[in-house]
């Protein structure tokens, strides 16, 4: 097993089941988005997301017959928003001001105990076990992933957790996204070890001089026969100690 000084982790996939996101929380922001812009239009951190989300929408709009032009009346603005974010919730698309909605509808839903997030049993033992400075890479919000540690199934995990990263610092498959992480943490990439079960985010890291290993999760999707030649695969966060 490599050694590393630092430890980087995708979420869903890699220490969440694919299933939690997809089953739970993608559906707790696609049916509660248009009562929580009425129920809080007017708050000022929703106001600049509504503002992102409709300069995002204006240029999707040429891409996308399925995205809005956002309009300005309250009560229409609500329907574009409400109805591009369903869209692009449907369609999986990583949408910066999207996910930060995303994350504020998962805050109200957390703080009243409507969701936990689900962590795989053996995270929370192997992190405080390795003793290195943990960090998060997820394409969703900084705020999404606090609250998932801090309302977790096990628990406040970010006690165990020293930093977090959304796509404001780059796309996960680029690997101009791993180098500026490294940077803000003060890592040398050969001493940043990054899990993902995704290949395309483990070439890009890869790329940038991290190592890179893939995991493999129930209900994840099928490794392609290169990457189980070019990438140690583990099955679990205790098998970083195994070996």
């Amino acid at each position: 097993m490599p050694e590393f000084s630092y430890l980087l982790l995708d979420i869903e996939g890699t220490i969440t089941s694919i299933s939690f996101v997809k089953d739970v929380l993608f559906p707790c922001a696609h049916e509660g988005v248009e009562r929580f812009l009425r129920e809080h239009f007017d708050d000022a951190t929703l106001t600049k997301i509504i503002d992102d989300i409709r300069e995002v929408s204006q240029k999707e709009s040429r891409l996308d017959t399925g995205i809005r032009i956002v309009r300005d009346n309250k009560e229409e603005c609500v329907e574009d928003v409400s109805h591009n974010v369903r869209h692009w919730i449907d369609i999986d698309k990583k949408v910066t001001p999207m996910k930060a909605l995303q994350g504020l509808i998962w805050e109200e839903a957390y703080k009243r105990g409507d969701v936990k997030g689900h962590v795989y049993p053996d995270v929370l033992p192997s992190l405080k076990a390795l003793s290195v400075p943990v960090y998060i890479y997820s394409s969703g919000s900084v705020l999404a992933q606090k609250l998932l540690f801090e309302h977790s199934v096990v628990g406040d995990m970010t006690k165990v957790l020293s930093g977090y990263f959304d796509t404001n610092v780059g796309l996960k498959g680029e690997s101009q996204s791993y180098e500026k992480i490294c940077e803000q943490i003060g890592a040398m990439p050969s001493k940043v070890l990054f899990l993902t079960d995704v290949e395309a985010e483990a070439r890009a890291a890869k790329s940038a001089g991290l190592q890179a290993m893939l995991v493999v999760r129930e209900g994840n999707a099928p490794l392609s026969e290169n990457a189980k030649q070019d990438f140690k695969i583990i099955y679990s966060l205790e098998d970083l100690m195994s070996k």
